[in-house]
């Protein structure tokens, strides 16, 4: 076992083993930033079966941490590609619904797709002039495969707490920063952009704001998934007719599909 691996699980642990019964009592950044690290900036205040004294599945720590190529390293995931459906909002009932509802054969193509589209778009900013009609059709060409394989494995929510007068995407709304006294009349922020965070992290600070995330696991052995992701490659009909210079950009991606997917 690796030592960010050892982080994550001991992390996990000191989650659970720190949650008391006050909602404010939670992990912040500065204690443990392999359980709440992630795009933007948050407390987690409660989670799935945190009343019950479990802890954090070490696949949502891992997630939250490093992403999908981190979880994929695990012993327990080697032989397969995995997927995570993620949906946040204000309304736990109707964030609830979407998960019972979740279907691996109904909504699995949309996850197969914003995948393959991520490979595609990696190394260029715009992937319709790289490669003509070829990405706009493959792309509608995966949304509406059959695929097969995909296995819904565990769903998991998590409440998190921002920071007052930050958003979601952890940047604080403009009226925050003139009241910090970081941004001039003129709409400048100094001195410089990321000044604002000193103001917004941190346990003690008053939350106007909060909401639910909802996470799906959703994996899918790498041989299936690898054979019905080249049938789609080779079998996609653009039109029109894509031109020589993006017919092979198309080629030097479908060589390599697979490396770094």
């Amino acid at each position: 076992m690796n030592r960010t691996l050892a982080s994550l699980i001991l992390a996990a642990l000191l989650f659970a083993s720190c949650a008391g019964t006050s909602r404010k009592q939670a992990l912040n950044l500065t204690e443990s930033p392999g359980i709440t690290e992630t795009p933007g900036n948050f407390t987690i205040t409660d989670y799935k079966n945190r009343g019950q004294g479990s802890h954090i599945p070490l696949w949502v720590a891992v997630w939250l941490n490093s992403g999908v190529a981190e979880l994929e390293a695990l012993d327990t995931y080697k032989d397969y590609y995995v997927f995570i459906s993620r949906n946040e909002g204000y309304n736990f009932n109707a964030l609830n619904e979407w998960a019972r509802g979740f279907s691996p054969e109904l909504d699995f193509p949309r996850l197969a797709a914003a995948r393959i589209e991520k490979r595609f778009s990696a190394s260029v900013p715009f992937p319709d002039n790289e490669y003509g009609s070829y990405y706009e059709a493959l792309i509608r060409a995966a949304s509406d495969a059959p695929w097969i394989g995909a296995d819904r494995k565990d769903d998991f929510w998590l409440r998190r707490e921002y920071p007052s007068g930050a958003g979601e995407d952890g940047i604080p709304d403009r009226q925050y920063l003139q009241d910090a006294g970081l941004e001039d009349s003129f709409g400048h922020i100094y001195p410089n952009s990321s000044d604002w965070q000193s103001f917004v992290i941190g346990p003690d600070l008053p939350s106007d704001r909060e909401s639910w995330e909802f996470l799906i696991l959703v994996t899918i052995d790498k041989s299936i998934f690898a054979a019905q992701v080249e049938e789609l490659l080779e079998n996609v009909k653009p039109n029109p007719r894509p031109s020589r210079e993006q017919v092979n950009a198309a080629n030097r991606v479908k060589d390599r599909f697979f490396d770094g997917f």
